[in-house]
């Protein structure tokens, strides 16, 4: 039996047929969906204001040029793409790169201790594939320093750290709502924050950029589509996952670089104009229609999360990441962390299990950030090292005990 693809898109038929009713009705740009969804994110987590926009990079950005001065630092993690360490720089702030903790993959708070100083614009922490950084100890530091925090949400929409939801205890929490997101609207973002001073300074620079623009985006819905079909189950196991494990297995980098991420990576300085966009209502209209089903999606993920981590426990050879069921971690995937991670997935291939690398890159490394280099050992090592294994709610209990029965097998754990 083939395997179910390693991902699937948050979206379905009724998000399509959604975009293309209104943009051939031409009500792409009608009513007040933007304002509508900001009230409900205020609500849902508890926060005082929210702002819509069509990046969640592009927020990290304007949150940088309303709260440092140029030259300052910020630190941050270097685990991330490309992007993130950009938008820093194009706002004027000298990135310093904080090493990890290994099992969460995050920013490490002994790292941050011994980074923040007197140079120190910001702090910039990335909840990444959901887990939560440790925001309570984070947000005293920050505070004990009298250094702003932002929150790098954007994989972790829908999750609460000690009943609190994150991207509500920085200065300034920036979520995602981009295609391969837990809430999809095919492209999108949103800034949330406590001060309504800061905020309105961010609502008047964003208000200033024109609408996304509609050819644009239906780019991104058609790459959507092309995704939700190459993965939609039967012909994934007919076709797609069969052109994937032969390019795997016999090193085509035609087919391996289909599904790599920030392959290309490049230092920006300027800010390219094509960024500077708003949210159009429409988009806004597709995430409200999805944010009753959040918190069905994250107990679905942590279900998988529990199977797993319970499965894998004691293999020796596999690092694997906290198990939490409070919801402070979502498991947009479950990272599990190995030595010679593409033997492993050369042999889950084999095996034909359908999991992924985690493309991300240790930016402090990388050629193109030179300029700001620092020795992150975790984050050179867990950039070599992580795979993640599926916990998308349509996946199957029976896929993941076939991930849990090949990996044991490789490291003779049976």
């Amino acid at each position: 039996m083939q395997p179910l693809p390693r991902y699937r898109i948050y979206s379905g038929p009724r998000d399509y047929w959604r975009v293309a009713s209104e943009v051939v009705g031409r009500r792409w740009l009608a009513g007040d969906s933007c304002e509508v969804l900001e009230q409900a994110v205020c609500e849902r987590h508890d926060v005082a204001h929210a702002l819509c926009i069509a990046k969640a990079r592009v927020g990290i950005y304007v949150a940088m040029r309303a709260l440092i001065e140029p030259g300052q630092h910020v630190v941050l993690s270097p685990y991330t793409i490309s992007d993130v360490i950009n938008m820093v720089i194009c706002a004027g702030g000298v990135p310093v790169f904080a090493d990890l903790d290994r099992d969460t993959c995050n920013v490490s708070l002994r790292s941050l201790e011994e980074l923040v100083d007197e140079n120190t614009g910001a702090v910039l922490v990335t909840h990444l594939h959901g887990l939560a950084c440790d925001m309570g100890r984070i947000a005293a530091l920050c505070r004990a320093k009298g250094v702003p925090l932002v929150e790098d949400a954007a994989q972790a929409f829908g999750a609460r750290f000690e009943g609190r939801a994150l991207g509500t205890f920085g200065d300034l929490g920036v979520y995602s709502f981009g295609m391969y997101k837990n809430v999809n609207s095919f492209f999108g973002g949103m800034i949330v924050g406590r001060s309504g001073e800061l905020m309105a300074k961010l609502r008047e620079e964003v208000e200033t950029f024109p609408h996304q623009e509609v050819l644009y985006y239906l780019s991104k819905l058609l790459e959507a589509a092309t995704t939700d079909v190459a993965t939609f189950p039967p012909l994934f196991r007919l076709l797609t996952y069969r052109v994937f494990r032969f390019g795997l297995l016999h090193d085509v980098a035609l087919l391996n670089n289909q599904v790599s991420v920030d392959a290309n990576p490049e230092m920006k300085r300027d800010l390219p104009e094509s960024y500077l966009r708003r949210l159009t209502p429409m988009q806004a209209r597709i995430v409200l229609s999805q944010l009753d089903r959040v918190d069905d999606s994250i107990r679905a993920r942590v279900g998988y999360a529990e199977r797993y981590h319970e499965g894998l426990s004691g293999v020796e050879g596999v690092g694997l990441p906290p198990l939490r069921t409070d919801f402070s971690h979502t498991y947009t995937y479950f990272p599990i962390q190995v030595e010679d991670r593409q033997a492993v997935l050369r042999h889950m291939m084999q095996e034909r299990c359908d999991v992924a690398a985690q493309h991300l890159k240790n930016c402090a490394d990388l050629p193109c950030f030179t300029d700001f280099a620092r020795d992150c050992p975790n984050a050179r090592r867990t950039a070599n090292s992580v795979i993640l294994l599926p916990t998308y709610p349509r996946y199957s209990q029976g896929d993941v005990e076939r991930n849990i029965r090949v990996l044991r097998g490789y490291f003779r754990a049976d």
